[in-house]
């Protein structure tokens, strides 16, 4: 009879992710399976590599794509969108906490990261926000000949924010008036007024 895990894999993920986002690849695999509570030879039965036991850590934190698109429909188009982005950044926020590291891994590639980690959340979330556009378009709350990218443009705008902020940038955090100066430059566009 073999001996029970006494250590789960989501334990041992989450001390590795710990350590990984303090010191990037520089983390020890000793000092992680000291940190979990077991030897590093039951990490490496669990995980055959460093760089396995990396990447399975720096999986993008898990988000309710619906929930955070289920903003109140008794408000305006504009301030649905509003209280996505500020949803939205706050994920952000938790996510480039891990994938800076990842990103800076000399072996990641991100399609064949996305390939081996199906759950990603972020392919979900792009498609949510392109349903979300479609649909707002299609209810004729909004304007837009191409929700895919009008998802992309917040996705990127709000990601590059949270990653500026990582960064130590505005004392690293830029607060909710910048998440709505971006939604005011969405929603208004930058072309020139007729008229004006």
């Amino acid at each position: 009879m073999g001996r029970r895990k006494t250590v789960s894999d989501a334990d041992l993920l989450a001390t590795a992710r710990e350590a990984f986002v303090k010191l990037g690849n520089a983390a020890s695999t000793r000092d992680i399976a000291r940190r979990a509570g077991v030897s590093e030879s039951v990490l490496f039965q669990r995980f055959s590599s460093k760089a396995e036991l990396f990447f399975a850590a720096m999986v993008p934190p898990a988000i309710d794509v619906e929930a955070l698109l289920a903003a109140p429909r008794d408000t305006g188009a504009r301030e649905r969108l509003e209280e996505i982005a500020l949803r939205l950044m706050a994920y952000f926020r938790t996510l480039v906490t891990v994938l800076l590291p990842a990103a800076m891994h000399p072996s990641f590639h991100f399609e064949e990261f996305a390939h081996r980690h199906p759950d990603n959340p972020l392919p979900r979330l792009r498609d949510g926000l392109t349903r979300y556009f479609a649909a707002e378009r299609d209810r004729g709350a909004i304007v837009t000949e191409n929700p895919g990218a009008a998802a992309l443009t917040l996705f990127a705008a709000l990601h590059s924010l949270a990653f500026f902020e990582r960064l130590g940038a505005h004392g690293g955090e830029f607060g909710e008036a910048a998440v709505r100066g971006i939604v005011d430059c969405l929603w208004a566009g930058l072309g020139p007024r007729v008229g004006i």
